[in-house]
């Protein structure tokens, strides 16, 4: 499965400051800060230990920011549809471009959408796609907060819970721990 990685290596001072339409954003450079730590490093990095193909999307990347086949940088980018199409998809923008980065997951055709967000900021975005158009089934699909409960903290630990979510969705897992799945108490009853 190829992934696709939605990030911003600044964070945004105002709320999402880009203009857009289908298929290309314009950032507002000006209003966009600092140059921030954040997980889409770590998580192309894991992923390309994995194999996975990766494409990071990143208005400032610089050219050692990610591990990956592709970077999409600069503040005018284009991701046509293809870019996402039947991708396992990561948004983690820090709220530079969110609202555009699921939608056009949603309408390009991704398989899966993860999003690195909490539940309160997802009600304001959840609203603002209902208000264009994304129908609530859509919506209920996406894997907000991205990642297992593995009770992570740091920043390699999120990026963790996330790579083990896409493995379970891509290969079947429940996600649960191997011991109920392979019923290891059970032995005890043979062992009597």
């Amino acid at each position: 499965m190829d992934i696709v990685i939605f990030t911003s290596s600044r964070e945004a001072e105002i709320e999402e400051p880009v203009f857009c339409d289908r298929d290309s954003v314009k950032v507002d450079k000006t209003k966009c800060v600092g140059k921030s730590i954040n997980i889409a490093p770590i998580l192309s990095r894991y992923l390309k230990d994995l194999g996975y193909k990766v494409t990071v999307v990143d208005p400032f990347a610089d050219d050692v920011s990610y591990e990956a086949d592709e970077v999409i940088k600069g503040d005018s980018f284009k991701v046509p549809d293809e870019v996402v199409k039947d991708k396992y998809v990561i948004v983690a923008t820090k709220h530079v471009y969110d609202t555009w980065a699921i939608m056009k997951s949603i309408l390009g055709g991704a398989k899966e959408i993860a999003v690195v967000m909490s539940i309160k900021r997802s009600k304001v975005i959840m609203k603002r796609l209902i208000q264009a158009g994304i129908s609530i089934e859509q919506l209920k699909k996406l894997r907000i907060p991205a990642g297992l409960d593995i009770g992570a903290k740091s920043d390699k630990e999120i990026a963790l819970s996330i790579v083990a979510e896409i493995l379970a969705a891509e290969r079947g897992g429940s996600g649960r721990p191997l011991r109920e799945v392979k019923a290891f108490e059970k032995i005890f009853e043979e062992l009597k």
